[in-house]
């Protein structure tokens, strides 16, 4: 935010016109990201500051958005759920199909940005599956309460998937990716069953899943899901 910068007033620093959270600009694009770095390094070369220099390439944000968010007619209830088992049973098998095009991204990558958590891949939707009953699970780390971890849970499933078709399909795009992940895949619908169960239980714990915003990618301009408090939309 450049209007922060200007209030901050840091000796050097280099605004970039960029979607929120590409601060290296375009994914899986070294010569672009180091054209970024080198500019950051140029400014050592500034005798004194504050200095705000502009990057020259800008990279537009997609309809005026920072990123992908839920349609807000797209809001499950508790009576969708039906069998939990059933529905574990499904991600388990969609996440077990994707698992050597995950692989492959690995080696490829030589890194990986799931693991938040510290749970095994396996491990990641048995946990939240153990929330749709409407009770707070026991926590699997040690020193770490059920719903932070629920948090780093999420984060390393929409990892694994981005980084399973960017890698595989060669996708640069972070719209299209939310919506397939949210839209069309049974674990996207497992979360949004979750926030369901979060919104129409009276457990203050449980409530946490929608009021701090730990879950579903919904922004204020569309409104809360409705029956929460929209206390962290």
């Amino acid at each position: 935010m450049r209007e922060h910068i200007e209030a901050i007033k840091p000796p050097r620093s280099l605004f970039l016109d960029f979607p929120m959270g590409r601060g290296m600009g375009k994914p899986n694009d070294p010569a672009f990201q180091k054209k970024v770095i080198r500019a950051a390094f140029d400014l050592f070369d500034t005798e004194k500051g504050p200095v705000i220099e502009d990057f020259p390439k800008v990279i537009p944000v997609k309809n005026g958005r920072m990123g992908y968010a839920l349609p807000p007619d797209l809001v499950l209830s508790v009576d969708d759920i039906g069998d939990v088992d059933v529905v574990l049973a499904e991600v388990t098998a969609e996440m077990a199909a994707l698992r050597s095009d995950y692989d492959a991204a690995v080696a490829a990558r030589g890194r990986t940005t799931v693991g938040a958590s510290g749970l095994e891949i396996d491990e990641l939707a048995p946990f939240v599956a153990g929330f749709l009953n409407g009770e707070v699970p026991p926590s699997p780390r040690k020193g770490m309460p059920a719903i932070p971890l629920l948090k780093l849970v999420v984060e390393d499933l929409e990892a694994y998937f981005t980084e399973t078709r960017t890698h595989r399909d060669g996708i640069d795009d972070l719209e299209l990716m939310g919506k397939w992940f949210w839209e069309e895949t049974k674990t996207g619908r497992m979360l949004l069953l979750l926030e369901a169960v979060s919104v129409a239980s009276d457990n203050k714990v449980m409530l946490q899943i929608v009021e701090m915003s730990l879950m579903a990618p919904r922004f204020w301009s569309e409104g809360p899901v409705p029956g929460s408090s929209a206390a962290g939309w």
